[in-house]
């Protein structure tokens, strides 16, 4: 099975976004803006109280779920962009309406596996605090290490399921996963790849003043995109959608 290469990939989210990136850039401003107003909701309190700091992460981990609807909506307007539909800002919002329910239990599956792969490094650093013993510093960078490459992984496996969401809206959260799954067997490394090529750019919007950041992420979220159209196409066409 031929899939398209990186190179085709972003030559289409180039094609598709010409005369559409102030629309776009508006719509991943207004995300960020979201993010950043209720992320203020479970801002570190500055205590040490053990009581407070579970409550303040459970908040934390509660918010970053909800926020799944924007992430669904996130995906139906890029969607809407790849399929030459129109777009519009408030695209962002129709996560909202279009099954929330099942983009909140799909962004838990991030969350609290970003969550739980966490927790060991913290209970080091935390140790390391009080104790400034090396080996709690390693132990802490070497879990830190392993944690982050489970969330990837478990990012790569499950990043089709809000594309999926909203081609097939009737299947269930648990359905829309493992579709995910089946689909990414054999292309983990390929997406893995297509979005390492964007880090010499995003090294470049940081050295630039960060403004250039505002078009690569319409550039990179687009691609991925295409990454699911061509994806799924080349799983209709063998039937494995099911």
């Amino acid at each position: 099975m031929n899939y398209l290469s990186s190179a085709q990939l972003k030559a289409i989210a180039k094609e598709k976004s010409l005369g559409k990136y102030g629309t776009l850039i508006g719509a991943n401003l207004t995300i960020l803006a979201i993010q950043l107003l209720v992320s203020g909701f479970s801002a570190p309190s500055g205590t040490r109280s053990i009581l407070l700091i579970i409550i303040n992460s459970l908040i934390t981990i509660i918010i970053n779920i909800l926020l799944g609807v924007l992430v669904s909506g996130r995906a139906y307007l890029y969607m809407n962009l790849l399929y030459s539909q129109p777009v519009s800002t408030s695209d962002i919002f129709f996560g909202l309406r279009q099954q929330p329910q099942k983009a909140v239990t799909i962004q838990a599956l991030f969350v609290l596996v970003d969550f739980i792969a966490s927790i060991p490094a913290q209970i080091f650093m935390t140790r390391y605090i009080t104790t400034r013993a090396s080996s709690d510093m390693t132990a802490a960078v070497f879990l830190l290490g392993i944690g982050l490459i489970i969330n990837i992984v478990v990012n790569l496996v499950y990043s089709q399921s809000f594309y999926i969401l909203h081609d097939f809206p009737d299947r269930s959260a648990k359905e829309i996963l493992a579709t995910s799954r089946r689909l990414m067997k054999g292309n983990i490394f390929r997406l893995f790849y297509l979005n390492v090529t964007f880090i010499p750019l995003y090294l470049l919007g940081i050295i630039t003043m960060f403004i250039p950041l505002l078009w690569i992420g319409v550039y990179r979220n687009a691609t991925n995109c295409a990454f699911y159209q061509d994806l799924i196409a080349k799983a209709a066409g063998q039937e494995n959608l099911n």
